[in-house]
């Protein structure tokens, strides 16, 4: 009998978050006590909510570069270098538009039950795995960012996320990461979160962390840094979603059945025509729980990137996932890259 999820949830009491209080160590914040602000939601408008939809209340190669050849021509990424270095096996000038990258859609979501949770990992065992680009949802709370899937705060602030970072990218020089930065769960004013996101590059001293140019740099550019790609207005960094720069895939309203040939129609059209910064996300929020969706779809991802057709590829962009860790998707994904260095 197929799961029938429930028609209504509740969203857990979540702390209304007035006044983050920094204790010691400015990167590190704690919450003034506050009334929980919970609520009721239908399961359609907590999934508008979840792709990140405040009202819903609840969320031709660059430069000439063209890397195609066969896998069996094409030395492997993880036989040079090991997967918490993998981008160290790629050369300084590849562009990013040539890079096939794991990353993980909405990165910070663990909490909340079956209906919220994207993952099962902390961004450090994140990017240890493998995971290059983060997606990563911001509440504007005052003067700092409190990470959210819709209503459903994740214990865990902006300023922990830029930890987990930097600390892996000085251990791991050779590695950048993509990272998406959106609000999630307030409706300030694009102004007021650009002055929030200030705060976090001068007030606590993140601004070398970042590289906040508004193209998309070759890799060696971009080692040892987060790539800002700012999903709001008024940021800087690269502005994601340019249709100049970016082709996307974020069906996130189509259920596993619809969603799937989208998928596979992003990698083959990433395949053949090389030029901008493919994203092609594999989650969806329809129908069933992430886990359940993911559970569909990543093995699809998996023998299609294994098998005769997809093996070879390589240039698939930024590849977003729910729940990557049980099918080894990071790891099959990097391997989609050219080992040039």
């Amino acid at each position: 009998m197929p799961f029938a999820p429930p028609l209504w949830f509740d969203a857990p009491t979540s702390p209304k978050l007035s006044a983050p209080v920094e204790q010691g160590d400015p990167h590190v914040h704690t919450f003034a006590s506050g009334r929980g602000d919970g609520m009721a939601l239908d399961r359609r408008g907590f999934l508008r909510g979840a792709a990140g939809l405040s009202a819903a209340g609840a969320l031709v190669g660059v430069g000439g570069v063209r890397f195609t050849a066969d896998a069996a021509e094409r030395p492997s990424v993880l036989a040079r270098a090991a997967v918490q270095d993998w981008m160290s096996a790629l050369a300084d000038t590849t562009p990013l538009q040539r890079l096939t990258v794991p990353g993980t859609h909405d990165s910070g979501a663990r909490i909340g039950g079956p209906w919220v949770a994207c993952q099962d990992s902390a961004v450090d065992d994140q990017l240890a795995g493998g995971i290059r680009f983060l997606d990563v949802r911001c509440r504007a709370v005052d003067d700092a960012f409190a990470i959210h899937h819709g209503a459903y705060y994740q214990q865990l602030m902006f300023g922990d996320v830029l930890n987990s970072c930097r600390a892996f990218l000085r251990a791991h020089p050779s590695e950048t990461v993509l990272m998406r930065v959106k609000q999630e769960y307030s409706d300030v004013p694009a102004t007021e979160f650009r002055r929030i996101f200030d705060l976090y590059l001068d007030g606590k001293g993140y601004r070398p962390l970042f590289r906040l140019d508004s193209d998309l740099p070759a890799l060696g550019n971009a080692r040892g840094r987060v790539v800002l790609l700012a999903d709001s207005d008024g940021m800087p960094g690269v502005r994601y979603g340019d249709p100049q720069l970016f082709d996307i895939q974020d069906d996130y309203v189509a259920e596993p059945f619809a969603k799937w040939p989208k998928v596979a129609a992003q990698f083959r059209k990433a395949a053949a025509e090389p030029g901008k910064l493919y994203a092609n996300y594999v989650s969806t929020a329809a129908l069933l729980p992430p886990r359940s969706n993911a559970d569909r779809l990543n093995p699809q991802v998996k023998d299609l990137l294994t098998g005769p057709e997809g093996h070879g590829w390589s240039g698939l962009g930024i590849v977003p996932m729910d729940f990557p860790n049980a099918f080894g998707l990071a790891e099959t994904l990097i391997g989609h890259n050219p080992a040039t260095a």
